[in-house]
């Protein structure tokens, strides 16, 4: 194959990401979730970084609820919402890693030689993040300890 061809070829491969990349951007612009307090008193909505954008009160009992209970309610709920959107924007980029799953992989965790080398910058990685890219249903390492109660 000559230069030209390789050229052109890699060149396709990076337009066909790009678009694929778009794609992605434009679904994550509109993915959200929502959870309902258990009493069904409130229903919090977050967007796909975990912002909130709405609480919908379906009661009156906020109204007279002490301030910490109705604060741990609404923690819990807004947390149930960012759990099930950091779900959804997990299996919306996964398919874009390809052939840096291994990568992404070492660096939230995923074991492998890769988990040393980049032990540190897991250490400096937001709270959340390993959630978000990879889901809740990746494997803890082996290679770790303690740690692994604090990336899920």
């Amino acid at each position: 194959m000559s230069f030209q061809e390789q050229l052109a070829e890699a060149m396709a491969q990076l337009a066909e990401q790009t678009k694929k990349i778009q794609e992605v951007q434009e679904e994550l612009a509109r993915t959200s979730a929502s959870a309902t307090s258990k009493d069904r008193m409130v229903t919090a909505s977050v967007n796909a970084h975990g912002e909130v954008v709405s609480f919908k009160f379906h009661t009156e009992g906020y109204r007279t609820m002490p301030a910490a209970q109705l604060a741990e309610v609404l923690k819990t709920t807004v947390n149930a919402a960012r759990a099930q959107v950091s779900s959804k924007v997990s299996s919306t980029v996964r398919p874009l890693m390809g052939a840096q799953e291994e990568l992404a992989d070492g660096f939230f965790g995923g074991g492998g030689e890769l988990d040393d080398l980049l032990a540190p910058l897991r250490a400096m990685q937001p709270e959340g993040l390993t959630e978000t890219v990879l889901g809740k249903s990746r494997k803890p390492s082996a290679n770790r300890g303690d740690e692994d109660g604090f990336y899920g």
